[in-house]
C-alpha cells in the first residue's frame, strides 16, 4: 500500500513515484529484450549510436509481449494499486514500449500536444503506470506532466456539461494564464515553478529517476513528448491498470 505521505501526493498532484518498484536487473533484462528487437527491426546497434534511427521507433511488439516485463507489476506496484483501485484487471501485458533516442537539440519543456489518454465521461476507475527500463536523467526524454491538472479538470467539469474529450482538453488549456503560457512560443513564465491556479498547485515534472523505478498518475494527468537531449536512449513502459468494475 502507499504510505499516507504517498497518497496526499498523489491526491495533490496525481503522479506518486515508487522508487526501486522492481529489480534492476528485471530492468536488465528488458533493455536486452528491447535492443534485440531494435536490432531486429531497425538494424539498431547498440554500441554504435549512428545507427539509432528512427528517434521515435515503432512496432516493437516483441518487446511489448516479452516476459520479461512482467516484472513491472511486482508486489510494490501491485501493493500501491490495490490501494488506489481496489480490485483491478490484470492486464495482458505490461503496456506500450516507449522508446526515444538521444536528439541533437536543446532541451525544453514542450509547449504542443498536452492531452490526456482518457476521456472524462466517468471518474477515476483507472491508474496509469509508468515504468522506468533504463536511468533516467532530466531532459533525458521522459515523459513531462502537469502535476495537480487532474483537481484542475476535476473542477472545470463543476461548471461544464461538455465532456467531449478533445473539447474539455482545449477548454482547460485556455482556462488560465498558466495554461495559456504553457502551450505558447514565447513563455513569460517557467512552467517548471510551482504556481496556484486559484489554490489548486500546479507544475510541469519530468518521469525521471533510476531504472526500476515506477510512476502512478491519475488518468487525467495532461502530459507531453520532450525530446532526448542526453546521450542515452529513453526506455520506458506505460499502461492503463482498470478497476474491476470499470469494464474495460
Amino acid at each position: 500500500m502507499l504510505t499516507a505521505d504517498e497518497l496526499d501526493v498523489f491526491e495533490r498532484d496525481g503522479i506518486v513515484k515508487l522508487r526501486s518498484a522492481f529489480p534492476a536487473d528485471a530492468a536488465a533484462r528488458m533493455r536486452d529484450a528491447l535492443w534485440n528487437e531494435l536490432s531486429t527491426r531497425h538494424g539498431m546497434d547498440r554500441a554504435d549510436r549512428s545507427t539509432w534511427h528512427p528517434t521515435r521507433p515503432t512496432g516493437l511488439k516483441t518487446a511489448k509481449s516479452s516476459r520479461a516485463a512482467l516484472a513491472v507489476l511486482g508486489p510494490k506496484v501491485r501493493s500501491a494499486l490495490d490501494g488506489l483501485l481496489g480490485a483491478w484487471d490484470e492486464p495482458e501485458h505490461a503496456g506500450q514500449v516507449l522508446v526515444t533516442m538521444p536528439e541533437s537539440v536543446p532541451w525544453s519543456v514542450p509547449h504542443r500536444q498536452w492531452h490526456t489518454d482518457v476521456g472524462f465521461e466517468r471518474t477515476q476507475e483507472a491508474v496509469k503506470i509508468w515504468a522506468l527500463l533504463g536511468d533516467l536523467e532530466p531532459g533525458g526524454g521522459g515523459t513531462p506532466q502537469v502535476a495537480g491538472s487532474h483537481r484542475i479538470i476535476e473542477r472545470f467539469l463543476t461548471t461544464t456539461d461538455e465532456r467531449e474529450f478533445k473539447a474539455v482538453r482545449d477548454q482547460v488549456l485556455r482556462s488560465d494564464p498558466w495554461f495559456r503560457n504553457l502551450t505558447s512560443e514565447r513563455r513569460e513564465v517557467d512552467p517548471l515553478a510551482p504556481a496556484e491556479l486559484d489554490g489548486l498547485p500546479v507544475r510541469v515534472v519530468e518521469l525521471t529517476g533510476q531504472a526500476g523505478d515506477v510512476y502512478l498518475t491519475h488518468p487525467w494527468i495532461l502530459h507531453s513528448i520532450a525530446p532526448n537531449a542526453t546521450d542515452a536512449p529513453r526506455m520506458m513502459r506505460s499502461r492503463f491498470i482498470w478497476a474491476a468494475s470499470s469494464g474495460k
